[in-house]
């Protein structure tokens, strides 16, 4: 059964604007992309195209040369007719990866048709010195389920209507616990959502995990590898990856480095693992935030923070799928959580671009956790799962209160709602379920 997704309102939106950019629909393997096309409600017919369907007609549109030759493939095998009284959608794309040449005589031919091209992989469209056709394309991500789409999965979103309008009104004890019941589900397996359905028909959740992260290792030895090499020559892309993810997972939380992810000495440091971190980033795998300082700085090479893309990965690759509890004070519990915050705000903030991380100067130990920015607010957050959280462990939230002149800031932690005055700013204390609200 479908259950809707989020995004599904932009996608529409754009579809009945009079903007008449093409769709790249692009996320991480099973984020729903494919049940969005399927069952998104347009006021058009759609003719759906999937290239990874070894029929005669796909494999006729995967040999076009030409963009007539393309045309009449699309006329003959599917009576396409670019008139728009269908959208033409085109899924994985990816596998027909030499129609990204294609893009910009479509947009120019064919007037007022509307185009979607989905895929999990829709960078390779865009290579061998074929741009990206800016102006022409609008692209819209789909991630893994943010906490409301969660709950809406579980038949439990009517759960939303319990917690206060106000998000300053402390919510009732038995309240929050259920509500941090379902969040360390949440925690635990993440937000794909064939995982979340496996999860609440109590099918086998960790084989689909185990076939998934596969799956991943699979696509980096097909897609990053040079295909005129011999096997033989090829770079091992899949077993780095399987590496750089499990790496990448035991440092959330922790400013890293290249060097962090693999040694210096490798062979595969200066070459492979700079073309598999950009993979990571361009596949939206791995959520690199970069961080703001109180002076702007021209010094290179300091250390970022990463997060894995889906915190039910990160947590089968650290600990294969073990329930989490954020009470049990485990380092690993801690990082996991933090991993989830940032899923989260990327999902409700729409891009990766709207969230950094904060420090005052680049030599400094801690750094404020995320910095938000939603059209004109600035919303600092802090995460914490200690049950003491000290004046001085907010420093860096302080500091950038006071470098922006802001008077409020957000701790994300397991408690329930309370407010604690520094100064004149207001630090408001919320649990995980609430975060929503604040960007909301």
């Amino acid at each position: 059964m479908y259950v809707r997704r989020d995004l599904e309102k932009e996608i529409l939106n754009h579809l009945n604007s009079a903007n008449d950019q093409f769709v790249l629909l692009s996320g991480a393997r099973q984020t729903g992309k494919t049940s969005i096309i399927e069952n998104i409600k347009t006021d058009q017919e759609k003719l759906i195209i999937n290239l990874w369907d070894e029929s005669v007609n796909t494999k006729l549109i995967k040999s076009a040369a030409t963009f007539e030759q393309l045309e009449l493939f699309l006329s003959s095998a599917y009576g396409f007719r670019p008139d728009n009284s269908k959208i033409l959608i085109i899924d994985e794309a990816q596998a027909g990866d030499h129609l990204g040449k294609f893009i910009m005589q479509m947009h120019r031919v064919w007037k007022n048709q509307r185009v979607i091209f989905s895929g999990s992989i829709l960078s390779r469209l865009f290579r061998d010195n074929i741009p990206m056709p800016t102006g022409r394309v609008v692209e819209f991500v789909l991630r893994p389920l943010n906490f409301v789409e969660f709950l809406r999965f579980r038949n439990k979103e009517n759960y939303l209507d319990l917690i206060p309008s106000d998000i300053a009104e402390p919510v009732q004890k038995e309240i929050h616990d259920l509500f941090m019941g379902e969040y360390e589900i949440f925690i635990s397996i993440g937000g794909l959502p064939g995982i979340a359905r496996a999860f609440e028909n109590k099918s086998d959740h960790l084989i689909l995990f185990e076939s998934l992260v596969n799956n991943f290792y699979r696509d980096a030895d097909r897609f990053l590898n040079d295909e005129e090499n011999e096997r033989s020559r090829t770079v091992q892309y899949g077993s780095l990856l399987e590496h750089c993810l499990k790496t990448i997972g035991r440092h959330v939380a922790f400013p890293t480095t290249n060097s962090t992810i693999l040694s210096t000495d490798s062979p595969s440091y200066r070459t492979v693992l700079p073309k598999l971190l950009e993979a990571l980033r361009s596949w939206h795998l791995v959520y690199t935030l970069e961080y703001e300082t109180k002076q702007n700085t021209t010094k290179k090479g300091y250390s970022s923070k990463k997060y894995l893309f889906d915190t039910g990965i990160m947590n089968f690759l650290l600990t294969r799928g073990m329930p989490v509890t954020l009470k049990d004070g485990h380092e690993t519990s801690a990082q996991l959580f933090e991993n989830i915050i940032c899923q989260e705000l990327v999902s409700y903030a729409g891009s990766t671009r709207a969230v950094t991380s904060f420090k005052t100067n680049n030599k400094a130990e801690s750094e404020l956790d995320f910095v938000v920015r939603t059209g004109r607010d600035i919303i600092p957050i802090e995460v914490k799962t200690g049950a003491k959280i000290t004046e001085k462990s907010l420093f860096q939230m302080t500091e950038f209160l006071k470098t922006h002149q802001l008077k409020k800031g957000f701790v994300v932690y397991n408690g329930t709602v309370q407010v604690k005055k520094i100064d004149d700013m207001e630090i408001m204390f919320i649990p995980p379920y609430l975060v929503n609200r604040v960007l909301g």
